[in-house]
C-alpha cells in the first residue's frame, strides 16, 4: 500500500499542475527539430545496417557461393534480427529523446513565458516592475539577475531626479 502512495506522490510531484506546452510555437519547433534529428539518425543507422549486410552478400557472390548456400540464409536471418533490434531500439531511443526534448523545451520556454507574463500584466495594470524571479531550476538564471539590477538602477535614478 505504501508503494502506491509513494507512486501517486511522485506522479503528483512530476505531473500535477504541469502545462507541458508553455509556448506552443517555440516548443513545437524545438520538438520538430528533435524528431527530425531522431529520424535522420535512424535513417543513417538503418543505411549502415543495410550496407553492412549487403557487403557480406557481395562477399558470398565473390566466392561464387550458390544462391541456396546456408551463408545467405544466415545473412538474411541476421539481417531480419538486426532490423528488429534496430526498430525496437530506435523506438525506445525516440521516446527517450522526445521526452527529454519536451523537458528541455519546457525549461527554455518557461523563463521566456514568465518574462512575457510579468511585462504584459504590468503593462495592462500600469504597474512598475521591481523584481523578476524564475523557478530555481529554470535555465537562464542570469536574466532576472541582470533585469533586477537594471530595475534597481532605474529606481535609483528616478529617486535622484526626485530629490534634485
Amino acid at each position: 500500500m505504501k508503494s502506491n502512495f509513494e507512486r501517486s506522490k511522485v506522479y503528483r510531484l512530476l505531473f500535477q499542475g504541469k502545462k507541458f506546452l508553455i509556448n506552443p510555437p517555440f516548443q513545437k519547433k524545438f520538438m520538430g527539430f528533435i524528431l527530425a534529428s531522431v529520424i535522420v539518425s535512424m535513417g543513417v543507422m538503418h543505411g549502415a545496417n543495410w550496407v553492412f549486410f549487403n557487403r557480406f552478400m557481395n562477399y558470398g557472390e565473390t566466392l561464387n557461393l550458390p544462391s541456396n548456400h546456408p551463408f545467405y540464409r544466415l545473412l538474411l536471418e541476421q539481417q531480419e534480427f538486426m532490423t528488429l533490434v534496430f526498430i525496437v531500439s530506435s523506438s525506445i531511443l525516440s521516446i527517450i529523446l522526445c521526452t527529454f526534448g519536451l523537458f528541455f523545451s519546457h525549461r527554455i520556454a518557461g523563463p521566456i513565458f514568465r518574462i512575457q507574463k510579468v511585462f504584459t500584466e504590468a503593462s495592462q495594470e500600469k504597474q512598475r516592475i521591481d523584481n523578476i524571479h524564475f523557478r530555481h531550476d529554470d535555465f537562464f538564471q542570469e536574466i532576472p539577475t541582470a533585469m533586477n539590477e537594471y530595475f534597481h538602477q532605474q529606481k535609483k535614478s528616478e529617486n535622484i531626479k526626485k530629490v534634485s
